[in-house]
């Protein structure tokens, strides 16, 4: 999960010291009490101009993961990651005990809904969509009899069907997946982020060629004994050159290194490499150290670069050979450094933007804007939310900097510093520049936000914006308060949720399923060969809706993917980002860092390769408008759930699992006879 693709560079969340983004700070400890400068959620507007509005300044990332500094970044695009526990992958025991989640908690047992056991009665009160009044914003009223459907839900051809015609987000055609970057552009962007990264650079002066040939030796060896595909050694030093070569025309490449090559010195230096290249390769480590080392002196006589740039380079490019999610992370402190593997789903979070949930900053989640950042949130109780920062304001200057023009990564590393200590923002909102001092602190980055009853219905809506240490449990929280507020339907959003924790996937999957495949894994060795079955026994029975987009990545497609195949809720939105594959982070014992390589691949229950394949929505919705959105009833996504509750069809899947899972329209076609053909696209 290092790839640094563009499309997965424009979220951070700035829980916001940042000292563990990208590499991974420890937790931070908790600091007394510190206050921002007030400015409350109903006050921010009258401090409009209160700061001095600084000139331009000239601006001064990074990707999958960039090695952040001092930010705790949580990307939210197609890449998105998180670590689990143990090389196997196996998921770790959970306490559940009665005491926690026994009928006490969870109020009378006939009114409960909780299934206690795979062979609970079904509840008539939980299991379906039969008590929600009627919308007509969101679809035509079903019969109800006693609380249940007088016959099986059948929709009409999607030709003249009025869900689809009253929806006025909706657009008839077939979804057409967003572009994505060739690979030159990805491999531009991956150089950028690294020589933009500060982890990395300092990584990089501090380093010897002796302990570069090292690592080049110790990467190697785990890469030919744990990587799920390994390239041979001619194709990773031929990769290496190639990508070196066209490194050097890199403009943050050349200025963090001091060079500026002419293209008639890259093309002499290309000429010298070219029989290499040409010619029969390495055929083992050493071999290939020494054509590293031979391209090294090469590289600093004709050009005068660094020979260890020259050796981060060629382990650089030999992991992108491998795939687009294996790398090498450096450690910021010896602190830092782990002891054993583990195994993670992250597209581009590290393992402890992922784990810790504690961080240090001012609570905030931004988007790459032109202007500087744009908020797309705040974190509940972070020193933004209490100053009054909302979604839409545009961040346009710290302590003075504007920040136009600006990496998402540079923004973050001015936000960043340790708690206790200040930070002048600007922001601008409805053409209004207004200003607030923060006081960094530790702030709780809870993964379960926006939990919230849907006006107008009895339908719950939950986030979950990734899956850590304890999503599980917050998601139980939020699930049983609005229970407590009459919930009698879920709305679980996914959309953007880049993975996580792959035992959070799995538990979270065991608060729906009581039986069934969840997720299998398959990988070099017997230890990344595994199969997860749902085996908790308190389920919830809620009718239950997923909203997935193609950030939805990894541990989310699992959770989904579980869904869909079990037959147990259904999913809408667009085609999920088709992570599909396992890493194992391996601490190292020649440098101070970690390297993450794929090691396996995970499947469907129904057996399907979940990489570059993704999930398929059963509803989809072809043009979404949540960033616009002003609240969850103007949510394309959101409306289209309500019509699926509205429906019956949830309420029919609710209950539990199937033991012979099928995949997607297959299984909802085989529960509901011709919903298959209402809910296929028309190109499918």
């Amino acid at each position: 999960m290092s790839t640094t693709t563009p499309f997965s560079l424009n979220w951070l969340v700035l829980a916001c010291s940042m000292a563990l983004t990208i590499i991974g700070a420890a937790p931070a400890a908790e600091p007394a009490p510190a206050t921002s400068e007030a400015i409350g959620p109903d006050r921010f507007d009258r401090v409009a101009n209160v700061l001095p509005v600084e000139s331009a300044v000239t601006p001064t990332s990074v990707e999958d993961p960039p090695d952040e500094v001092k930010v705790a970044v949580v990307p939210r695009d197609g890449s998105g990651a998180s670590a689990s526990y143990g090389d196997s992958m196996s998921a770790a025991p959970v306490n559940y005990g009665p005491a926690n989640y026994g009928p006490a908690n969870y109020g009378p047992v006939n009114n409960s809904p909780v299934n206690l056991g795979p062979q609970a009665p079904f509840n008539g009160n939980y299991g379906n969509a039969s008590t929600i009044p009627y919308n007509s914003n969101y679809a035509p009223a079903p019969t109800w009899n006693g609380g249940r459907p007088t016959a099986p839900y059948q929709p009409q051809p999607y030709q003249g069907q009025p869900n689809w015609n009253t929806n006025p987000y909706q657009q008839p055609g077939s979804y057409q997946q967003p572009a994505k970057p060739s690979d030159a552009e990805l491999h531009d962007a991956k150089v950028t982020a690294r020589y933009q990264d500060s982890a990395y650079l300092s990584f990089l002066g501090r380093s010897s060629m002796n302990q570069l040939t090292s690592l080049y030796m110790e990467a190697s060896n785990l890469i030919d004994t744990r990587h799920v595909s390994p390239t041979s050694y001619q194709i990773r030093s031929q990769a290496a050159i190639q990508g070196l070569i066209v490194a050097l025309s890199n403009p943050a490449f050349q200025q963090a290194n001091g060079v500026a090559p002419r293209p008639d010195q890259i093309q002499a230096f290309q000429s010298d490499l070219s029989q290499i290249v040409n010619g029969q390769g390495p055929q083992t480590a050493n071999e290939a150290v020494g054509i590293m080392q031979w391209v090294g002196e090469t590289a600093n006589r004709r050009l005068g670069l660094r020979r260890e740039v020259v050796a981060m380079e060629f382990l650089n490019e030999t992991l992108d050979s491998l795939d687009k999610y294996s790398t090498f992370m450096p450690n910021k402190t010896a602190a830092m450094a782990d002891t054993a593997p583990t195994a993670s789903l992250d597209v581009s979070l590290t393992k402890s933007a992922a784990l810790e949930e504690s961080i240090v900053g001012i609570g905030v989640e931004l988007k790459t804007h032109e202007q500087g950042a744009l908020v797309m949130g705040v974190i509940e109780n972070g020193p933004s939310a209490q100053a009054g920062l909302r979604k839409g304001d545009i961040l346009v200057s710290v302590n003075g900097q504007e920040l136009a023009g600006q990496p998402l990564s540079q923004v973050a590393d001015r936000i960043t510093g340790p708690a206790g200590t200040q930070v002048v923002i600007n922001v601008r909102r409805n053409g209004q520049r207004l200003g607030a001092t923060l006081v960094r602190r530790a702030v709780y980055v809870s993964s379960v936000t926006g939990t919230t009853m849907i006006e107008g219905s009895q339908v719950g809506y939950i986030r979950l914006k990734q899956f850590s240490d304890s999503s599980t449990k917050d998601l139980e929280a939020a699930m049983m308060k609005l229970h407590n507020s009459g919930m009698q339907a879920l709305v679980l959003d996914l959309r953007g949720n880049p993975g996580g924790l792959l035992t959070q996937a799995i538990t979270v999957s065991d608060l729906f399923l009581t039986q069934g495949t969840i997720v299998s894994t398959r990988g070099k060795t017997a230890s990344d060969n595994t199969t997860e079955t749902a085996k908790f026994a308190q389920t919830w029975n809620t009718p239950l809706v997923l909203l997935v987009d193609d950030n939805s990545a990894s541990a989310s497609e699992i959770l989904a993917a579980a869904i869909q195949d079990n037959r147990r809720g259904v999913l809408v939105g667009r085609k999920s980002y088709g992570k599909g594959t396992v890493q194992t982070h391996f601490p190292l014992k020649t440098v101070n860092g970690t390297l993450k390589l794929t090691t396996a691949k995970f499947y469907a229950p129904s057996g399907r390769e979940m990489a570059g394949q993704g999930v398929t929505p059963d509803y989809p919705v072809y043009q979404s408008n949540q960033e616009t959105a002003m609240n969850l009833t103007e949510d394309a996504d959101v409306r289209m759930a309500l019509q699926v509750v509205q429906s019956g069809v949830a309420g029919q899947l609710a209950g539990g699992g199937s033991a012979a899972p099928t995949s997607g329209f297959g299984g909802l076609s085989q529960q509901l006879g011709g919903l298959r053909d209402y809910l296929m696209n028309p190109s499918r």
